[in-house]
C-alpha cells in the first residue's frame, strides 16, 4: 500500500476519509494510534486516539443498525445498497492485492538474502575436503553429537554477590569450546571404533535479538550472527569428517526468530535464521560427501540404528513427560528419545519402555552455558555437550557428558 492511499483525496469529505482509514487499517497494516495521527495532521488538531476511535464507532454503531433496521430493497435506497457492495468487493480485491505485494515483497527480499550470501561463499577460498579412506562399520554402533544454545554473538559476564564470576562468554570463548568439543568427540570416535555421527543442533545457534536490552550483550550484529557461525560450522563439521561420515540435523529456536513488525513469538515461524545456516553449511560443504545436511524444521524425527529420536529446541514445552506421550499419541509413532535444549542445563528421564530400549526425553546442557534467562529461572549447570552412544538393537547404549570450560 503506498502513502498516496494515506493522504486524503481532493474531493473527499473529512468525514468520509475517518471513516475509510478506520474501515482500511488492517489493509494498510495500520493501528488506532497511526490513524490517529494521520487524522491530526489533516484537521490540524491534537486529539486522543480514543476520541477518533470512539466517533468511528458509533458511526459504525447506527450504519449497522440502519442497515439492520431496514432490511430490504424498498426501505433502504437501493443506490446505496449497491454503493456498499461495490465499496465490499473494492475492499477485497484491494485486500488480495495487498497481501499479494506482501508475498513477492517477502520472496523478493528472502531470495536476495540467498543470492547476495551464495555470491559471498563463492569468493570465499574452498574448504579442502579430507582426503580420507573409508572404513566399513563393524560394531552397528553410532553417536549423537549435541550442540545447543550456542547464542553465538553473545558477550558478557554472569558475576556473583561478591562481583565475583561465574560466567563469561564470547565468540573467542565458544570457537574454543567447540575445538575442544571436537578433540572430545574424536577420543571418543576412536575409543568406540565409530565410522558414523550425527550433530545435531538443537538450536538458538545465534543469540538474535528479540529484545531491545539484548544489544548490551551483543558481540556482533544478527546478520554478521549468522554468516560467521555458519562459516564456522562448516569447517567444524569439514575438520570432523576426517573421521567419521556425518548427518547434520538442526532444529528451529526461538532466538533465531525474526520477529517483524512487532509479531509475537511463533507468529512468523519460517523467518527463522536457523535455516538460513542451515542452507549456508550446505552450500559451503556440497563437495563434501561425508557431511549431509537436512534440511531444519521446528520439529524433527529421524532414525538411528533402529532407535527412534524427536527433537525441537524446547521453547513450546511445559512438561518433557507429558510432550513425549502427547506427540507419539498425535503422530501415531514410536519415539525412544526426545532431545531438547533450551534451558542451558542437562536433564534426563526413563518414562516407559519400548522392547529392549527405554522410552526417556533428554535435555541438553549448553555451549554458551548460563545466561540471565536460565538464571532467574534458577536453572543452572557448566557450558557442555552430549555424545550418545546408539547401538543397533540396543538402543541407548551409553552418554558422554561433556565439560567445556
Amino acid at each position: 500500500m503506498t502513502s498516496y492511499d494515506l493522504k486524503r483525496k481532493s474531493n473527499e469529505e473529512f468525514e468520509d476519509y475517518h471513516v475509510r482509514l478506520f474501515e482500511d487499517m488492517s489493509i494498510h497494516e495500520l493501528d488506532s494510534d497511526e490513524v490517529a495521527e494521520l487524522l491530526n495532521r489533516e484537521y490540524g488538531v491534537n486529539y486522543s486516539e480514543s476520541k477518533w476511535r470512539k466517533d468511528y464507532a458509533q458511526y459504525a454503531k447506527w450504519k449497522d443498525y440502519i442497515l439492520s433496521k431496514h432490511n430490504n430493497d424498498t426501505e433502504l435506497d437501493k443506490l446505496t445498497i449497491k454503493k456498499l457492495e461495490l465499496q465490499k468487493e473494492r475492499n477485497k480485491l484491494s485486500s488480495e492485492k495487498n497481501e499479494l505485494n506482501k508475498w513477492i515483497r517477502e520472496q523478493a527480499r528472502t531470495e536476495n538474502i540467498y543470492e547476495k550470501i551464495e555470491q559471498a561463499i563463492a569468493n570465499l577460498s574452498s574448504i579442502q575436503v579430507p582426503k580420507v579412506e573409508i572404513k566399513e562399520n563393524n560394531n552397528k554402533r553410532t553417536a549423537i553429537i549435541d550442540i545447543a544454545d550456542s547464542h553465538f554473538g553473545r558477550e558478557g559476564k554472569i558475576t556473583g554477590f561478591n562481583n565475583e564470576v561465574l560466567a563469561e562468554y564470547s565468540v573467542d570463548i565458544f570457537k574454543r569450546r567447540m575445538w575442544d568439543l571436537l578433540e572430545y568427540a574424536i577420543a571418543i570416535i576412536d575409543k568406540e571404533k565409530l565410522t558414523h555421527v550425527t550433530v545435531l543442533n538443537l538450536s538458538d545457534s545465534i543469540d538474535g535479538l528479540l529484545h531491545m536490552n539484548q544489544l548490551q550483550f551483543q558481540q556482533l550484529g544478527v546478520a554478521d550472527q549468522v554468516m560467521q557461525f555458519a562459516e564456522f560450522m562448516s569447517e567444524w563439521l569439514n575438520a570432523l569428517s576426517e573421521y567419521v561420515t556425518i548427518d547434520y540435523r538442526s532444529v528451529l529456536g526461538n532466538h533465531s526468530e525474526n520477529r517483524y513488525l512487532n509479531s509475537s513469538r511463533g507468529e512468523l515461524a519460517q523467518e527463522n535464521m536457523e535455516r538460513l545456516i542451515e542452507w549456508y553449511i550446505k552450500t559451503r560443504l556440497s563437495s563434501n560427501n561425508r557431511v549431509t545436511v537436512y534440511e531444519a524444521k521446528n520439529i524433527i524425527y529421524f532414525d538411528v540404528l533402529g532407535t527412534k529420536i524427536l527433537s525441537a529446541h524446547g521453547q513450546d514445552e511445559r512438561n518433557l513427560e507429558v510432550s513425549i506421550k502427547d506427540y507419539m499419541m498425535i503422530y501415531n509413532v514410536p519415539v525412544h528419545l526426545f532431545k531438547t535444549g533450551h534451558l542451558h542445563h542437562g536433564n534426563n528421564k526413563t518414562i516407559g519402555m519400548n522392547g529392549l530400549q527405554n522410552i526417556e526425553f533428554v535435555q541438553s546442557p549448553s555451549i554458551c552455558g548460563i545466561d540471565e534467562y536460565s538464571l532467574k529461572l534458577k536453572k543452572t549447570a557448566n557450558a557442555g555437550s552430549l555424545i550418545t552412544i546408539i547401538e543397533e538393537g540396543y538402543g541407548k547404549l551409553c552418554t558422554y557428558d561433556i565439560r567445556l570450560n
